[in-house]
C-alpha cells in the first residue's frame, strides 16, 4: 500500500502542487484497506467478522457503530501507509534524486542500471528472484556470441545457443 502511494507523496515532496493523477490509487489502496477490515480479519478492532459488500442491499450488514468503527480503522491503515511511504521517500532522497537524473537520460532503466546507480541490494537475491529478473536467468555468464557462419535460420534455433535461446544483439532492436 505505501508504494501505491510514492506517486502522490512524491508530488508533494517535490513540487509546490499536486496532480488528479493519483486517484485511481487512492481507490486501489482504499479498497484494499477495507478489505483488510471487513473480509480479512486484519483488524483488531473489528475481528475476524466477514462482511458481504452487495451493492444492491439498502442497508449494510452492521450497526452504525460498526460502520464507524470499519471507516476509523480503513482510516489508520491508509494513513499508516501514507506515513511508511513519507518517510521512506525522505529517507532515500538522494538515491531517488539519482535515479531521476538517469531517467532525464535514459527511457527506461534495468536492473543492471539500478545496480550501477543504487549498488548491490543489501541482502542476497534469492535463486528465484535471479531465475525471473536476472539478464541471465540465473546461469551464469552469457555463452560468446556465435560467428555469423555458424548462426542458424532465423526460427530461433539457432546451434550453440543454450536450448535453443535466441540472443538478440542491439543491433536488431533498431533496424
Amino acid at each position: 500500500m505505501a508504494m501505491t502511494l510514492a506517486g502522490r507523496v512524491s508530488e508533494e515532496l517535490h513540487f509546490d502542487t499536486v496532480t488528479s493523477g493519483a486517484s485511481d490509487d487512492f481507490n486501489k489502496v482504499t479498497r484494499m484497506a477495507t478489505a483488510m477490515v471487513t473480509k480479512w480479519g486484519m483488524s483488531s478492532k473489528i475481528g475476524y467478522l466477514y462482511f458481504e459488500e452487495d451493492q444492491q442491499q439498502l442497508h449494510k450488514p452492521f450497526s452504525e457503530e460498526t460502520a464507524r468503527n470499519i471507516d476509523s480503522e480503513v482510516r489508520r491503515i491508509v494513513d499508516e501507509a501514507y506515513k511508511q511511504c513519507r518517510e521512506l521517500l525522505v529517507e532515500k532522497k538522494r538515491e531517488i534524486g539519482l535515479v531521476a537524473e538517469e531517467l532525464l537520460s535514459k527511457e527506461m532503466l534495468g536492473r543492471e542500471d539500478l545496480i550501477r546507480i543504487l549498488g548491490k541490494r543489501p541482502f542476497e537475491d534469492n535463486k528465484e528472484f535471479s531465475k525471473y529478473f536476472d539478464r541471465l536467468g540465473g546461469m551464469g555468464a552469457p555463452p560468446p556470441p556465435l560467428p555469423p557462419s555458424e548462426q542458424g535460420p532465423p526460427d530461433g534455433n539457432s546451434p550453440g545457443a543454450p536450448g535453443g535461446a535466441v540472443a538478440i544483439r542491439r543491433g536488431d532492436l533498431f533496424r
